[in-house]
């Protein structure tokens, strides 16, 4: 059975980590918690879906719409339903959920509702308690983006749909990459042929991401998709310079294991170097909260309040 550790020894190690981290984010990161701004959990996104088909008033495609997710698990049923409405109406109709969906989170002056855990993420960057080179999500909201220009903090984003070379070093700037897409830019993706595909220019760029570097990843499903796909290449070479900590919600090990062998058995070569280590019980929603305390030796040097 894999070995997991606590929370805190995660905190420490980001924290100790100087040299700049790139960080993968999944959906959780920027799902609403609590009543708070975020967006709709994949339950609440099936819900914009359904609608979307109803507003049609065919009920053959409903009824189609109904059978094509009937005992599919919760993952399968969100990339099922797009790929009905990618079908059926096509891309432009995916696109528009997808707005409506961003757009379902944004208040009446116009301004995006962030989830807590984004902003305590950009507050612990902002007071230097952790150092942020990249950050890769699979999201397609930009409220990471919305967070950093309201902390007055300049970066660069990247909608990543075609096979193309992740731009880096374009300047001191986090990169943010948007491996699906992004919302307001053009196309996203989300259905099991879309995330399947491969996009070597994409993977052989993530592998240099990763390849030397500290790579956190938090609230991420682990679907097959470009990162995954590139990240099993980097564990298998043997030179590679990387380290991986790998987060679960979930805090039951045997379940843990049980459910993602297919990561376990991917991850095995990293594993046995020891350079992947797993952490059980990490919430979004308190882990930055955590990562973003500056202790009171540093608030006095820093003449922070």
């Amino acid at each position: 059975m894999p070995e997991f550790h606590l929370e805190r020894s995660l905190v420490k190690r980001i924290k100790r980590h100087q040299d700049g981290t790139t960080f993968l984010f999944g959906a959780a990161f920027s799902q609403a918690f609590n009543a708070g701004g975020g967006i709709p959990n994949v339950e609440g996104v099936l819900e914009f879906i359904e609608k979307y088909v109803t507003d049609q008033n065919d009920p053959e495609d409903y009824e189609d719409y109904k059978s094509q997710l009937l005992d599919a698990k919760p993952q399968e049923k969100y990339q099922k339903a797009f790929s009905f409405i990618a079908g059926c109406y096509g891309q432009k109709a995916v696109n528009d959920i997808i707005k409506n969906v961003v757009k379902s989170n944004i208040n009446n002056d116009g301004s995006h509702r962030i989830p807590k855990a984004i902003k305590d993420f950009v507050l612990g960057i902002k007071n230097n308690c952790f150092q942020v080179k990249n950050i890769i999500t699979t999201n397609f909201d930009t409220l990471l983006e919305e967070e950093f220009k309201n902390q007055g903090i300049e970066v660069n984003s990247f909608s990543v749909v075609s096979d193309t070379q992740l731009s880096d070093n374009v300047n001191n700037n986090i990169n943010i990459y948007h491996l699906h897409g992004i919302w307001d830019r053009g196309d996203t993706m989300h259905t099991v042929s879309q995330l399947q595909q491969s996009r070597a220019r994409i993977e052989m760029s993530l592998q240099n991401l990763v390849s030397n570097d500290l790579v956190v990843v938090i609230g991420y499903g682990g679907w097959e998709d470009s990162f995954t796909r590139a990240l099993a290449t980097t564990v298998t070479n043997t030179s590679a310079d990387y380290e991986v900590l790998w987060t679960f919600y979930e805090s039951e090990p045997a379940k843990i294991e049980f459910e993602r062998k297919d990561l376990f058995a991917t991850l095995e070569d990293a594993i046995s170097r020891g350079r992947v280590h797993f952490y059980n019980k990490i919430d979004c929603n308190s882990i930055f909260a955590n990562l973003a305390k500056v202790n009171t030796l540093k608030k006095k040097q820093r003449g922070l309040n």
